[in-house]
């Protein structure tokens, strides 16, 4: 109690609300500078190691075929953003450095590791979409990298019509099928961590089908007349709102995994229906 009270006492001083509030802005750009240097980073390491930037197809290719085409940034690009960010990186992490050994009285008032603690927590709180859409990039880079130079090859067999439709068709699936296994694995993410570690509503994660599918069930329960529902749904309803919104989840998590495996299930047939094709022709 103590502690939070000289906290408070602290804040109302304008001259320390000041130096937090500048001292926060630094911190919160030296986190997003590190941030985007370990993305591009990581994509010059792995252009380098896995050869990225051969068997890059055209971006009318790209979606026609129901690809990413954005994956494909050149070398020179890379390393420009690389550089421009680690020499930013550099230059925010002086200024944070500076600006809190500036001598004032200001410092000598406050426990600059509590401190310190605090903004660094609320920053990455702040930054938990960007940092887990810059890790999805992460993951998605090398596949999408690798589907360009797979279908630069299949159009050099010079495959008829029909195998085009059912190639594009299985493309098409399988990015569906990743696009929402993303969004399952999101949405699983945050219900474990949405009381603890993240402010993010549902809306604010930008889940297009899970959205979809929750809000569709929403619909349909509230359609549903009252005597029509279970005892359980309409005690859930009336006396806790958290359990409703739970239950709905689980019904969600559930329809998206079916989806999933509808997906799954239709490459696997038109693979076999493909398969079929050319052992007719043979």
């Amino acid at each position: 109690m103590d502690k939070n009270h000289s906290m408070i006492r602290l804040f109302n001083d304008e001259d320390i609300l000041t130096f937090t509030r500048h001292l926060t802005q630094l911190i919160n750009k030296l986190n997003y500078f590190k941030l985007q240097n370990e993305q591009w980073s990581y994509y010059y390491h792995l252009g380098i190691t896995e050869g990225l930037w051969t068997g890059r197809i055209s971006m009318k290719m790209a979606l026609n075929n129901s690809m990413h085409y954005t994956y494909g940034r050149s070398k020179n690009l890379i390393e420009q953003r690389r550089k421009k960010y680690e020499k930013q990186l550099e230059f925010i992490r002086n200024e944070a450095e500076k600006y809190i050994k500036q001598p004032r009285n200001i410092t000598a008032q406050i426990d600059m590791n509590n401190m310190m603690t605090i903004i660094t927590y609320l920053i990455h709180k702040d930054q938990y979409q960007l940092s887990i859409e810059l890790e999805r990039r992460r993951g998605t880079l090398k596949f999408d990298a690798k589907d360009h130079q797979l279908v630069q090859a299949f159009y050099q067999l010079k495959p008829r019509k029909t195998e085009i439709h059912s190639a594009k068709m299985i493309w098409k699936t399988i990015h569906e099928e990743q696009k929402l296994q993303y969004e399952i694995a999101m949405f699983k993410e945050w219900l474990s961590l949405k009381t603890t570690l993240t402010n993010c509503t549902l809306q604010d994660l930008a889940l297009i089908k899970i959205n979809e599918i929750f809000t569709q069930l929403v619909f349909n329960k509230q359609l549903q007349p009252t005597n029509h529902l279970s005892m359980n749904d309409h005690n859930n309803q009336i006396n806790s709102p958290n359990q409703y919104i739970h239950d709905l989840s689980a019904d969600t998590l559930s329809k998206a995994e079916k989806l999933a495996q509808n997906y799954t299930q239709k490459v696997i047939d038109e693979k076999t229906k493909l398969l079929n094709d050319f052992q007719w022709l043979e």
